[in-house]
């Protein structure tokens, strides 16, 4: 049968919206793709000093067989630390340190006395390679306390006062010197370094006690191609460019929210699809999950 030309170009404008549709739509699970309950630590929670944080963070977390390293300033420690000691089974204590503080090294112990697992380090007023705070990480290598690192794009306080730090002064690649400097300090660097996810990833292959979660905007930002991760992690293990001690690309990273207790849901949703874009195994997904973070902190995965 021979199609007129109105009819031709019709549908060839339909078939181009499809594909057009089809392209842009973002990768997500389907109701048949349900993110399967596994353990899972949260290894980037902020503590909110609101009254109904630490109720919905546990039945939340709880219902997900979840625990969460809540990260708390020292005016906000004594509530995470008990919060921990009512609900060991959801929440992990965790520190928040300036490390520019003239009482910075103390702080660390005070930290260390209450409990936590590891520290978090926010907008130095230096890179994070700089000597002068080389006596911070020595400590924390010392207590065995896991240091947190943000990396890459910061947002501003929105205050419209000057800001003594930027992104310039957290690059994922001054984690390297840090790695190498203190090689048994547990480190992990926030957000893949973004947007310097293939410095990120380089810095991971050849640090062993490296690690970096995928919190913020990039799983927004990078879902309609989510197989791009497979750039910046491109090793299966040991290889002639990689050393001896290298594991699977995906397994230096951990998960990760840096949202509010009620996102941990959409989360999971996000690094799933992630994760199957990548066709990463089920043992390498238990270990981002959970697993991974669990042997760095000494806690038994359930």
């Amino acid at each position: 049968m021979r199609l007129t030309r109105s009819v031709t170009v019709s549908l060839w404008a339909a078939t181009l919206g499809a594909v057009l549709l089809t392209t842009a739509r973002p990768v997500s699970l389907s109701a048949q793709q349900a993110v399967p309950k596994r353990f899972v630590i949260d290894a980037h929670q902020h503590f909110r000093a609101t009254p109904d944080y630490i109720p919905t963070l546990v039945k939340t977390y709880r219902a997900r067989n979840a625990m969460a390293c809540v990260l708390t300033r020292l005016e906000h420690l004594d509530a995470v630390v008990a919060a921990a000691k009512a609900h060991p089974d959801v929440i992990i204590p965790y520190g928040h340190l300036d490390v520019d503080h003239p009482a910075a090294l103390a702080h660390i112990e005070t930290f260390a006395k209450a409990g936590v697992k590891g520290i978090k380090m926010h907008t130095p007023k230096h890179n994070w390679d700089h000597f002068g705070y080389f006596p911070l990480y020595a400590r924390m290598q010392e207590l065995g306390i896991l240091a947190l690192f943000h990396t890459g794009i910061v947002s501003g306080s929105g205050s419209g006062q000057p800001e003594q730090s930027s992104m310039a002064r957290m690059r994922p690649s001054f984690l390297h010197t840090i790695a190498r400097s203190f090689p048994t300090l547990k480190i992990q660097g926030a957000h893949l370094g973004n947007p310097w996810y293939d410095e990120a990833a380089e810095a991971a292959r050849w640090s062993p006690n490296l690690y970096f979660d995928v919190t913020g905007s990039t799983l927004q930002k990078k879902q309609h191609d989510l197989t791009v991760f497979r750039d910046f992690l491109w090793w299966d293990g040991p290889a002639e460019h990689s050393p001896s001690s290298a594991v699977y690309a995906f397994e230096k990273l951990v998960f990760g929210t840096d949202e509010s207790p009620e996102a941990l849901g959409s989360v999971l949703e996000k690094y799933e699809a992630m994760l199957e874009a990548n066709k990463v195994p089920e043992a390498s997904r238990r270990k981002i999950y959970g697993e991974t973070m669990a042997r760095l902190l000494g806690i038994t995965p359930r």
